[in-house]
């Protein structure tokens, strides 16, 4: 009997996996949405909030909400012994703000890009998933479905009561990304199509 050669074997290995990924998967369930999401449900994120490192304003560029968030979060970061403060105030409408971290800051904050200039950021909580809901499979397509991915805001460091310009990030309430799962070259697939809604009942808003 003549044995099969290495390329025969491997003509053979491809024929394999293409029928493998050529053959039509069961459709869609929750279970199965929940099962491709895995181990991401149940995985804590670090959530990070920035400041300027810079905080300015001008009669040309006035003094918004924003800025006056940032100053405070600089004047706790500095009671805080992270950083140190200097300031500048050219005429009565104008003022320059300028932090500089301190030895006892450098290991806590980080430093980041930003539209606003160099940003110091530290990491205030963690983003907690708390399971899927609503799953929908598409009506014809079996194998096409979506779900809200639940998740909140949890684990509160000691930074988070000092950075005032973190926006929209209340602990322990709930949010929503809105998933999206297909099959797609012999594997199962997802993407975020919105990344984050409110998810708590209109009476508890």
């Amino acid at each position: 009997m003549r044995s099969m050669t290495s390329q025969g074997i491997a003509t053979v290995a491809a024929a394999a996996l293409l029928a493998f990924a050529c053959a039509k998967p069961e459709p869609l369930t929750a279970a199965k949405a929940q099962e491709i999401i895995g181990d991401r449900s149940v995985q804590r994120e670090p959530v990070y909030a920035e400041v300027p490192q810079k905080v300015w304003w001008t009669p040309q560029s006035p003094k918004d909400d924003y800025d006056e968030k940032a100053l405070r979060t600089l004047h706790n970061l500095e009671r805080a012994g992270l950083v140190v403060v200097g300031e500048a105030h050219p005429d009565e409408q104008s003022a320059t703000y300028i932090a500089k971290v301190t030895a006892k800051g450098f290991p806590i904050l980080g430093t980041a890009p930003s539209l606003r200039g160099p940003v110091y950021r530290g990491k205030i909580c963690e983003k907690v998933y708390d399971g899927l809901r609503d799953f929908v499979r598409h009506p014809t397509e079996p194998t096409v479905g979506s779900a809200e991915l639940i998740w909140h805001y949890d684990h509160a460091t000691w930074l988070y009561p000092l950075f005032e310009t973190k926006i929209d990030k209340p602990l322990r309430h709930p949010f929503a990304s809105q998933i999206a799962f297909h099959w797609e070259k012999g594997d199962w697939k997802f993407s975020v199509m919105v990344k984050k809604t409110d998810a708590a009942p209109a009476r508890a808003r």
